[in-house]
């Protein structure tokens, strides 16, 4: 599936090589269709949950989506996490503010590395357009990376990750079928990408 390449920039390399931890990469308009809940929210402290699990106190400041579990639980504004890298633990730092997606368990928020985490700041313009309207329309759309082109209308291609993954969009059009919506940040990467010398 397509690489996430906008992350953490908190040892996510680490994580990725801990055994025990293995996730499928995916899209970021994956992690919103798939999630039961995306926030944008600032964090106030981290305190030790229990033996599992950290805890983090949130200051929520938008919620893109949240399951009706999602919306009780969110209203407590703490999120867990496992407390080891190895089982695909997080760290988040205080006073910065992130966009998370995760799931409802027992209505308690878990978030963790197989979803998608990253500094609210380095997101893309055309990720927060993604994240407030434009990838919920998307959600009927799938979203694969591959080296050679199938004919299925009901998913989007991509053979450059990066791009894809910053400035990429998957909608239905007129037809019913799916493809990556027109922008000139997307443009311009691949552009970009194809004058050096980088496979599109």
């Amino acid at each position: 599936m397509l690489t996430r390449w906008v992350v953490l920039a908190l040892a996510v390399t680490s994580w990725r090589s801990a055994a025990a931890c293995s996730c499928t990469l995916e899209h970021t308009q994956t992690h919103f269709c798939e999630s039961d809940f995306v926030i944008v929210g600032r964090v106030q402290k981290m305190f030790r949950g229990n033996e599992y699990y950290n805890t983090y106190k949130m200051k929520i400041r938008n919620v893109f989506k949240a399951t009706p579990k999602a919306v009780v639980a969110l209203k407590s504004g703490r999120i867990l996490s496992p407390l080891y890298d190895s089982m695909c633990g997080i760290t988040l730092q205080p006073r910065e503010t992130y966009v998370i997606t995760g799931r409802i368990v027992h209505l308690q928020a878990h978030v963790n590395l197989c979803g998608y985490i990253n500094k609210w700041r380095e997101v893309t313009p055309r990720q927060r357009k993604g994240f407030r309207h434009l990838y919920k329309q998307g959600c009927s759309c799938k979203v694969k990376s591959l080296t050679r082109r199938f004919g299925s209308h009901n998913t989007c291609y991509t053979r450059n990750d990066e791009c894809y993954e910053r400035h990429g969009i998957c909608l239905h059009d007129r037809q019913g079928q799916c493809h990556w919506t027109r922008a000139p940040a997307l443009t311009r990467c691949l552009q970009k990408h194809h004058f050096n010398g980088t496979k599109t």
